[in-house]
């Protein structure tokens, strides 16, 4: 390898010109996930946007007040960018992705607290899939319409028991954010900020990227990797606290389609959650790092040491996470010259979201 990759990588990281994730899991803020009150909002570089009745002061109230609250229904509300694109109103029942067995619930109502029961009129909740439920679709305007005169929403089943209550503080506010990143502020399309512009003035949807993706299959580690020169250089200066006497665990090495290899090495201080620094091989030329990019709203791009990361041979996708229960999700291809982000997701509340329901904040198309 020659040296000066890792010396210039050094310097990059040095300037500001590469961010590390570095914050412990669990503790990381997702910055590109808002949350206003207690409901949690996110748009991808599609300006499609979700949001949920989560959000970290949610939580905090929920564990000081009534943990029995837990328990209780989401709220989700979709919409993809465009014109024509309508709200979808989702009311999720279920826990970690699982539904629980009984009876579901039949309709959704705005709740006003007063002295006995003051639920507003019924909005019909169509079976979507397994403890999902959706708001029939000509329902969705008069819901969100009569929400804004309180901050909780119920959910009942079909004979009028109540089944659970909706924290809805923070969601007008969640709406107005998706008003603004849509551009639909002023037009007949907008949540709530409305005006005589026509639909046809909402903007459509960016394009997606696309990424060539360049796959691989496990290569036999036929030498230690680790305690090559020039992988010994890059772990001395980049992964410092890591130790690099005896043998790996985390190394890992792939060859990839394009003639060249993928390697994975320790970059974790002794008992630390596992971190590897991945390196490309180009036969020839050595060993190189090479950077992780963060398009999301400008983000830097990253020093190629991931937690929790593994790369996937078939898919050709290079994988990272940060915390079990919340936390972050990012995925990058390998194009043959540099790494390629192809997704991310984000969820800053840790709150029995499964990762696969997590806010996403960013995607391209892999072929």
């Amino acid at each position: 390898m020659a040296f000066g990759w890792v010396a210039a990588f050094v310097a990059m990281v040095q300037s500001g010109m590469l961010g590390a994730e570095g914050s412990p899991p669990g503790q990381w803020i997702a910055p590109e996930v808002s949350e206003f009150s207690e409901w949690s909002v996110a748009c991808d570089n599609a300006r499609e946007c979700t949001a949920l009745s989560v959000s970290r002061d949610y939580l905090v109230r929920v564990w000081q007040t009534d943990p029995g609250d837990y328990a209780t229904p989401k709220l989700w509300v979709t919409r993809r960018a465009g014109p024509d694109a309508r709200a979808r109103v989702i009311v999720d029942t279920t826990v970690w992705g699982e539904a629980g067995a009984g009876e579901p619930p039949a309709s959704l109502h705005v709740y006003t607290p007063c002295d006995g029961d003051c639920t507003g009129r019924a909005y019909r909740l169509l079976p979507l899939q397994p403890g999902r439920y959706e708001l029939a679709p000509a329902d969705v305007a008069g819901f969100l319409a009569e929400s804004v005169q309180t901050d909780r929403a119920a959910t009942r089943f079909a004979d009028g028991r109540m089944h659970g209550i909706i924290t809805t503080a923070g969601m007008t506010a969640s709406l107005r954010f998706i008003d603004e990143v849509q551009q639909r502020r002023g037009t007949v399309t907008a949540f709530f900020a409305k005006g005589p512009r026509p639909a046809r003035s909402v903007p459509p949807a960016p394009p997606l990227p696309r990424v060539a993706v360049v796959r691989g299959e496990t290569t036999a580690l036929e030498t230690p990797i680790a305690f090559a020169p020039g992988i010994l250089a890059a772990r001395a200066q980049l992964c410092p606290e890591a130790p690099i006497t005896g043998r790996d665990p985390l190394q890992v090495r792939y060859r990839l389609d394009s003639g060249q290899f993928l390697l994975g090495v320790g970059c974790s201080p002794e008992g630390q959650p596992p971190r590897r620094l991945w390196l490309i091989e180009t036969p020839g030329h050595g060993f190189a790092p090479f950077a992780l990019p963060r398009p999301e709203q400008g983000r830097l791009a990253e020093v190629p040491i991931l937690p929790n990361s593994s790369f996937d041979p078939a898919s050709g996708l290079l994988t990272a996470f940060s915390g079990e229960h919340c936390g972050w999700r990012r995925r990058w291809a390998w194009t043959g010259r540099a790494f390629a982000m192809v997704d991310a997701v984000e969820m800053p509340s840790c709150y029995g979201i499964p990762q696969s329901q997590w806010l996403q904040t960013y995607r391209a198309i892999p072929g």
